[in-house]
């Protein structure tokens, strides 16, 4: 073997090496640390007791952001300090409405970028929620996001949703969304489930479903095969229980950006669901709940079956300031 050849094979070797290298670690940066049987679960609390009888009850929808404030997603890395800050804000904000259910979004469980901290856990005692039902959709060993620098990386990745709870749940289901079909597989492999979180709720001693969303962000194809399937599920659990669905939609009626036609007006041409707030009204800046410093745009409802429940009145909680890059959405309502 001459020199030259030598030194072709070894930078062969050393390509070939580099390459394995790469191929086992997102190998093991795709993984996830629980097991798919552990992705919903329902939690009890037995140190808080369960309510046992009211007229009126309230929900509340919150895509928290990780409590990362206007930070969500940045190439920064806030100190912990920013997130006990935020958390101690979203408690107080929360704290006075005595919601009967709290469905959040975008909740860290075990994440680097939280510092490790159960964020379902810390909203869950502060407030004193009995029954918490907690699906996840994005456990992974290590996310390479933002891109640049390595230093702000996601990293370790535990997150989901989760509805705390005064009243029995007695049912809960994880459903994985439609994927982007257009995105590459190693984008696939790292990047969150976008999931319908279904929990069958006992009030007053009558199941009321409720279905927690957090739709796609970013391709409205997808974003619109997700909402038509989501509405397509509540319909159905509609012709039987009553039944509240909420959530980020990620879609907004003013949001030119978006393009045509919007996923949200799916939602809105139901015959067998109302919004909280009158669809005259969604373009108010009054009722945006995005961006949480400037609201604009509102990406957050809360729809309901009306041959069922009673609306009473709702608002934007404005009250949780920064705390999220989203604002949360309050709704008190009774039996019909």
């Amino acid at each position: 073997m001459n020199r030259l050849t030598g030194m072709v094979w070894g930078l062969v070797i050393l390509l070939g090496g580099g390459l394995a290298a790469l191929a086992l670690f997102f190998a093991w940066a795709s993984g996830g640390r629980w097991s798919e049987s552990e992705y919903a679960q329902i939690v009890r609390q037995e140190a808080y007791p369960l309510r046992t009888a009211a007229d009126e009850f309230s929900v509340v929808s919150y895509n928290i952001g990780y409590l990362s404030g206007l930070t969500n997603n940045q190439a920064v890395r806030p100190e912990a300090s920013l997130y006990e800050a935020n958390l101690a804000t979203a408690i107080a904000a929360l704290a006075p409405l005595k919601p009967d259910l709290v469905a959040l979004q975008e909740i860290d469980l075990d994440s680097r970028r939280s510092y490790q901290v159960d964020q379902v856990a810390a909203l869950g005692d502060a407030l004193a929620y009995p029954q918490r039902a907690i699906a996840i959709n994005w456990d992974k060993r290590y996310v390479p996001f933002p891109y640049w620098p390595p230093a702000v990386h996601f990293g370790q990745m535990l997150s989901g949703q989760a509805i705390l709870s005064h009243w029995p749940i007695v049912e809960h289901e994880r459903i994985v969304l439609e994927k982007v079909a257009s995105q590459p597989f190693y984008y696939t492999a790292l990047y969150l489930d976008r999931l319908a979180q279904v929990a069958q709720i006992e009030i007053n001693g009558q199941p009321v479903v409720v279905i927690n969303l957090h739709l796609e962000a970013f391709d409205r194809p997808t974003r619109q095969a997700q909402t038509e399937f989501v509405l397509a599920l509540a319909e159905e659990y509609a012709t039987e229980y009553p039944v509240i669905l909420l959530g980020d939609f990620n879609s907004a009626l003013n949001r030119e950006a978006e393009g045509t036609p919007r996923s949200i007006q799916t939602v809105l041409d139901s015959p067998s669901f109302e919004s909280v707030v009158p669809v005259a009204q969604l373009g108010d800046a009054a009722q945006a709940t995005y961006p949480a410093d400037a609201p604009a745009f509102k990406l957050d409802y809360i729809f309901y079956t009306p041959e069922r429940l009673e609306l009473l009145e709702a608002e934007v909680v404005v009250t949780a300031g920064q705390a999220s890059d989203h604002l949360p959405l309050w709704m008190r309502w009774r039996f019909k």
